[in-house]
């Protein structure tokens, strides 16, 4: 995962982590957007329930 960021859960019992790429984006590369696609999503079944939306 590069920069997982916007953990959250789901009333499907998953949480789900996107992957920003923060530290490609041009401020932090000289100016340069040295992010790749696909940007991706992972879902995860949780060990422990989670409160939804967060």
């Amino acid at each position: 995962m590069l920069w997982p960021d916007g953990i959250s859960f789901n009333s499907d019992g998953y949480m789900y982590v996107s992957a920003a790429q923060v530290h490609l984006c041009a401020p932090f590369k000289g100016g340069t957007d040295k992010t790749s696609k696909p940007f991706y999503i992972f879902r995860s079944k949780a060990k422990a329930p989670g409160i939804i939306g967060r």
